[in-house]
Parts: structure tokens; C-alpha cells; sequence
């Protein structure tokens, strides 16, 4: 007689891979989006983007309209989705919330950063200084994105994260607009450089006041390129 599987026991299953295409997919270009690979205002289609990752246009749609309902493409002409443009008082807005949030994080990590994290920190802060120097924008701004999230992983939960990350969802590609200028970029190292040293020193407040600094003074630059657009437009 066969023996029957206890109520509620599955039967053995294959493994399925946890990370499918569409989430590769999405990550590749959420991230992308973030390190400010994409200007404000570029067009992304589903055959431009298939082609560009070497997929078939299904599991590209299914990305693209995940990031669309984060917030990150709104809809473009011919069926294309966008980048989204930016206005000065969103600017406002941004600042204000991300010092708030990312320099409370950054607070909390000064307590719970451990030399080794420390030390990998200093070896991104490093890369990125060799990039300001190189004028290497595209590197640049990757290394920019690795300072950050290498500390807010040590000050936030992954709900906090995920609200940061969202956040630069927005910021991401207007940071190529103001990082391509080498004195915006070594202006921001000064900033990078404060809230590293505080760090070292477990000073919360100095850390925060560092990442005070370094999205402010950003969202200035920002707000006189914008300006400069909207002068030259009228």
C-alpha cells in the first residue's frame, strides 16, 4: 500500500531562482536611475530598453511599470515612458526632507559603525576623490551613491532605506546635471570629507551637519541650473 503524505506536507519541488529577469531588470535601471545614469527628461521605450539589457520586451515592461508606479518614469510621448522633469519648489521640498531623514540616519550610524565599516568607507571616499580629480563623472557618481547608502545601511532599517532609496529615485538624475561642473563636485567632496571624519570620531551631530551640507549645497547648484533653464526658455 502507498504511503500517503501527512495533511499539508508539499511534495519535493524544484528550486526555483529567487531573482527573475524582470527583477534584474528593474534593479539594473532602479539603480541606474539613482546613481544618475539618466537625464531628467530622457525617453525610455520598451524596445530601447529590451535591446539595451538583451531581453525579450516582457519582463522589460513588467520593470518599467514598476518604477513608473514608484514614481521614477512618468509617461512620454509615443507610448514612451520619462524621466521626470524637475520643478523648483519639488527642489525645495526634496532638500529640506532628505536633510532631515538622511542626516538623522547618518546620526545613528556614527554609534553603530564599526572600524571595518569605517575603513570601507574611507577606501569609497578615497575612489572618490581619485574620481573628482580624474574628472571621471560617470564613476564619480557611482562612488557618490556607494558613500551614502554604505552609511544609511548602518543607521536604518530596510523601511528607512527603502524611503532613502526612493528619494533618490527623484534627485538621482539631476545630480548629472551639477556633477559634471569639477568645483560643484570638489565642493561636495569637502562636505564627503566632514562626514567622514566625523564618523571616525563617533560624532553623530558632525555627520549629520556633513550631509546637511553636502545635499544642500547640491540642491543650490541644482536651483541655478534650473533657474538658468527657465530664464533661457522665457
Amino acid at each position: 500500500m502507498a504511503t500517503r503524505s501527512p495533511r499539508g506536507e508539499l511534495p519535493e519541488l524544484e528550486l526555483v531562482a529567487r531573482e527573475t529577469m524582470a527583477g534584474r531588470v528593474y534593479a539594473q535601471l532602479r539603480e541606474a536611475i539613482m546613481i544618475g545614469r539618466f537625464a531628467p527628461g530622457q525617453l525610455l521605450s520598451l524596445r530601447s530598453v529590451a535591446e539595451a539589457v538583451g531581453s525579450s520586451t516582457m519582463p522589460v515592461r513588467a520593470a518599467l511599470t514598476r518604477l513608473q508606479a514608484e514614481g521614477a518614469l512618468i509617461d512620454g510621448p509615443a507610448r514612451a515612458l520619462m524621466v521626470p522633469p524637475m520643478t523648483l519648489e519639488l527642489l525645495d521640498e526634496l532638500r529640506d526632507v532628505r536633510i532631515a531623514l538622511e542626516g538623522c540616519v547618518a546620526k545613528r550610524a556614527a554609534s553603530r559603525m564599526t572600524q571595518a565599516h569605517l575603513s570601507e568607507l574611507q577606501a569609497i571616499y578615497d575612489a572618490m576623490d581619485a574620481n573628482v580629480e580624474a574628472g571621471d563623472v560617470a564613476a564619480y557618481l557611482r562612488s557618490n551613491f556607494q558613500f551614502h547608502i554604505a552609511i544609511y545601511t548602518h543607521g536604518a532599517s530596510d523601511l528607512t532605506l527603502a524611503t532613502i532609496q526612493n528619494l533618490w529615485l527623484r534627485i538621482g538624475p539631476f545630480l548629472n546635471l551639477v556633477a559634471p561642473d569639477i568645483p560643484h563636485m570638489r565642493r561636495s567632496m569637502d562636505a564627503h570629507r566632514k562626514i567622514v571624519e566625523a564618523l571616525w570620531r563617533g560624532d553623530g551631530e558632525g555627520a549629520r551637519a556633513g550631509i546637511a551640507q553636502d545635499i544642500g549645497e547640491a540642491a543650490a547648484d541644482l536651483a541655478e541650473r534650473l533657474q538658468g533653464r527657465e530664464a533661457a526658455s522665457a
